[in-house]
């Protein structure tokens, strides 16, 4: 195979974290290429395609700084619009010629000798750079659960994360399994068309109300010719979320919140027996808090049943439950949520020394510096990495963080004239072990069970601190942080400093 030209990087992914990364190169003059595994941009809004699909950050803060949309039609926009705006970045900022679809990364070496990763796509082709950028994300694989009999069943089986929208539920009797934020979406959108819904439930979820409605003419109007009117929206957006972060570290706050989401409950669901199944025992917060309008009052209507219980065994007409009984069924609707670390398991990813990063690279765990940078693993970067995600804010915030502290590596390699640039392994430890230290304060190492855990129920996915201080902590990069090769001389704190101010 002949040499392919060298880039100065690779991006894996073209959801708002590829895409993201893709303008800051852009706009920086940079050679580089995006591999995305789907047939076009949006990653997440691509896949999950389910009826009532939706955020649960209000739009204009759950949207790019540098690509305000005054058009949003609703509080909270549905999924076809938001992947329509990502779809119109790409556009407007001439991402979506660097995109080459249909390619999924199976592996990814780094080579010491000349300071270039290889990436290998599953069609066999290779493209090689300077920098390799994962913004894969983690809600697309779809995670189902351990029960005997799912290739048995005579009827339809969907996932919310592969979604068929050619399956018509029209006049079916369906059972909705999981009540995460797939389901208190879905159940809403399919109970007015559905012969009978059945809700298996085996653990309630507290939810809040979510305040939805349409954005009116006039602000849309006041947006466009006004443009810092929409900035003032999304400032005050930002700081009544920021502002539920208190609850994450005030217990007494938090049960404030429970108090409020057991009066929602009372609100509109008027059966005492269902108040109860309905109501968590667990901490809040302890699991994801979710939003709805719309999820409790599906339970008033006659063709809607819940069913306090997991699923035993699926039949060839149905679900069994764990106390014998089987219920018919015509489809089956999976919200189980996602494997998040799929994405990583599923290509081979090899740094110094031939180091596997996930045999070797993890072998204590999910974790990386700043969410961003492993030891071992030179001039790789991870957007929306461990201990990033959030509770209570956009993530889009905190993707915008990463890309700003990527760029600064960049800087600082072409500054020092440098080639390869790494983590120190003592920096990373002492950071990873400094956030985890901070979560015993918080709800999700309360008791409860849920995918913020690792198999050593460290909660490996959430940033325990405000997102601010996640933004001034990837503001700067200190020579203290890193080791560069391919230089005679090493830079100093001053000048990597002078590179985080430019």
């Amino acid at each position: 195979m002949s040499a392919t030209p060298l880039l100065d990087a690779v991006i894996v992914g073209s959801g708002f974290s590829g895409l993201g990364m893709a303008v800051s190169l852009s706009r920086a003059g940079k050679k580089f290429v995006v591999l995305e595994k789907g047939a076009g941009v949006g990653g997440t809004w691509r896949d999950n395609r389910y009826p009532g699909c939706a955020c649960d950050v209000q739009s204009h803060l759950y949207s790019f700084s540098f690509a305000p949309n005054p058009n949003w039609s609703r509080a909270y926009a549905p999924q076809k619009e938001i992947l329509a705006y990502l779809e119109k970045v790409a556009t407007d900022y001439a991402v979506r010629p660097h995109c080459h679809f249909h390619q999924e990364v199976e592996a990814a070496t780094w080579d010491e000798s000349k300071h270039v990763w290889t990436v290998r796509t599953h069609t066999g082709v290779e493209h090689r750079a300077r920098h390799l950028v994962f913004g894969i994300g983690g809600l697309h694989h779809p995670k189902l659960p351990n029960v005997p009999g799912r290739e048995r069943f005579q009827g339809l089986q969907l996932h919310s994360a592969e979604w068929d929208e050619r399956a018509d539920l029209t006049g079916k009797r369906v059972v909705v399994v999981g009540t995460g934020a797939s389901a208190i979406q879905l159940v809403p959108a399919l109970a007015p068309h559905v012969k009978q819904l059945t809700l298996l439930q085996r653990t309630p979820a507290w939810v809040l109300p979510r305040n939805d409605g349409p954005i009116g003419a006039f602000w849309k109007w006041l947006y466009r010719v006004l443009p810092f009117t929409m900035l003032l929206s999304r400032l005050r957006i930002y700081a009544l979320a920021e502002a539920k972060f208190l609850a994450f570290k005030r217990r007494w706050l938090m049960e404030l919140g429970e108090k409020r989401s057991k009066a929602h409950l009372k609100k509109q669901v008027k059966d005492p027996r269902l108040q109860q199944l309905l109501t968590p025992t667990y901490a809040a917060g302890c699991k994801r808090i979710l939003v709805s309008d719309d999820y409790y009052p599906a339970f008033n209507r006659e063709n809607v049943t819940l069913e306090p219980c997991a699923v035993s065994e699926v039949t060839e007409k149905g679900v069994r439950t764990p106390d014998g009984r089987e219920l018919e069924c015509d489809a089956i609707a999976w919200c189980t949520g996602f494997d998040v670390a799929a994405p990583l398991k599923r290509m081979k990813v090899t740094g110094v020394d031939g180091k596997d990063l996930a045999t070797e690279g993890w072998t204590h765990g999910l974790r990386a510096y700043k969410g961003t940078t492993i030891p071992g693993f030179p001039n790789l970067y991870m957007l929306m990495g461990p201990n990033t995600g959030l509770g209570h804010n956009s993530m889009v915030y905190m993707i915008e963080s990463q890309i700003h502290f990527v760029m600064q590596h960049l800087r600082a390699l072409e500054q020092a004239g440098a080639t390869a640039i790494e983590v120190k392994a003592d920096v990373e430890r002492r950071y990873n072990d400094e956030l985890m230290a901070l979560m015993p304060q918080t709800p999700w190492t309360s008791g409860c069970t849920s995918w913020y855990l690792d198999d050593q129920r460290r909660p490996v996915m959430l940033w325990p601190k405000n997102t601010w201080a996640f933004r001034a902590q990837t503001r700067e990069l200190s020579a203290d942080e890193v080791t560069m090769r391919g230089t005679a001389r090493a830079s100093t704190s001053s000048e990597l400093k002078s590179v985080a101010a430019s």
